[in-house]
């Protein structure tokens, strides 16, 4: 069988979840050959999904200022709120770089079918952990907002009241208590809460595997450095060759931070409120079990999610790096290539990053920085709260 077929096959089998969660949001791009009906759907889909994130943020964002009086239910309010902002900033950003997502998404799948055996086993090295980890995190954010849609009707059985709450809260200048306005009101509430679910599964896993899948292209560069002979005849265009793989994937990472880095700043600095209010949920309300579940598996799901974030930016950093270190650990001392090595060396000494909207850098560092930040604001509620 041709190898190239395989090498798509599998490919296609690992992005399967990650393809599903983004066509769900509209981010994934249309393929060439794409009907005239099927983009118009496209476009109808994708307005339909920011009326809907638009409204709940206005909903959620008006219960916060009407329950401002009570601070544990304006940071429950503020927490949805946060998310929901989050999220219509994704599909905001996404809309605007649908080319160069399309992009992305096409040099992913030559890269996978092209490659021979030796970079096969650096992709899978360096993505097949990251295609694991995107589908755990899938998991999580659908087992969260189960949980959310559920915990309604589980505060109404063990408490043995028959007060109707909205799953993700919000205010529409009625009152949904009463049939028929509630369920039309729960069934959008419902919907909207999901579509925000997927903009996080999706765009934070696809986020994942296009920086990893960045960083893997680096890999394999350094991988043909350090293969290259000095008394072969073919070091010269061994080391082109090289020197052109590289410039690929400087263009593929600095297309990757022209698309996300407005996102990472959002995501940032959102997600420090959210870890902050999740975390006040949890010790404010933790003699209420159903709220305890929700928001320590909102709490995870938000942690694991800046993680992946700055993991993904680490390695892109590291790897790109070490082609500096390739390059010198090729055979250069034995042929006339010093010069264009030096050159290479020189380039990585400013590594291909992800940046916050260029003000710091996405990495395990801004991560531990944005756990502290966020949990040193939870003191601060928690002692406005004991006042």
């Amino acid at each position: 069988m041709n190898i190239q077929y395989i090498n798509f096959q599998e490919y296609d089998k690992l992005i399967k979840p990650i393809m599903i969660t983004t066509k769900i949001i509209s981010v994934w791009p249309l393929d060439k050959d794409s009907t005239r009906i099927t983009q118009i759907f496209r476009n109808l889909h994708t307005f339909a999904m920011f009326a809907m994130i638009i409204t709940i943020s206005f909903a959620t964002t008006m219960e916060v200022i009407n329950t401002i009086d009570d601070l544990n239910e304006a940071t429950e309010c503020a927490l949805l709120c946060t998310a929901f902002y989050l999220s219509l900033l994704r599909v905001t950003i996404y809309s605007l770089h649908r080319k160069d997502i399309s992009y992305i998404v096409e040099t992913m799948k030559n890269d996978w079918t092209l490659a021979n055996y030796e970079e096969i086993v650096i992709l899978k090295d360096k993505c097949l952990f990251t295609f694991r980890l995107s589908k755990l995190f899938i998991f999580s954010v659908a087992f969260t907002i189960c949980i959310f849609i559920s915990a309604p009707f589980i505060e109404g059985i063990i408490f043995n009241t028959n007060v109707r709450i909205l799953p993700f809260r919000g205010y529409y200048f009625v009152n949904h208590t009463i049939s028929p306005i509630f369920e039309i009101i729960y069934t959008f509430n419902v919907l909207s809460g999901c579509f925000s679910a997927t903009t996080i599964a999706g765009a934070t896993t696809f986020n994942l595997v296009i920086i990893m899948h960045g960083s893997a292209k680096f890999a394999i560069i350094q991988n043909r450095l350090k293969q290259i002979k000095g008394n072969d005849r073919n070091a010269y265009v061994e080391l082109s060759e090289c020197v052109k793989s590289h410039q690929e994937a400087i263009t593929f990472a600095d297309t990757l931070e022209n698309v996300i880095n407005i996102l990472v700043l959002g995501q940032f600095i959102i997600s420090t409120g959210l870890v902050c209010f999740a975390g006040f949920q949890i010790t404010a309300m933790i003699e209420d079990k159903a709220r305890l579940i929700k928001y320590t598996c909102f709490l995870n799901s938000a942690i694991l999610e800046l993680f992946l974030f700055s993991y993904s930016g680490n390695e892109l950093i590291d790897e790109s790096e070490a082609i500096g270190y390739a390059a010198y650990e090729s055979e250069w001392y034995n042929n006339n290539l010093g010069l264009t090595l030096k050159t290479i060396i020189m380039r990585c000494r400013i590594p291909c990053k992800i940046t916050a909207a260029k003000f710091y850098n996405m990495s395990l560092e801004s991560f531990a920085k944005v756990l502290s930040t966020s949990f040193s604001y939870l003191t601060v509620l928690q002692a406005t709260n004991e006042e």
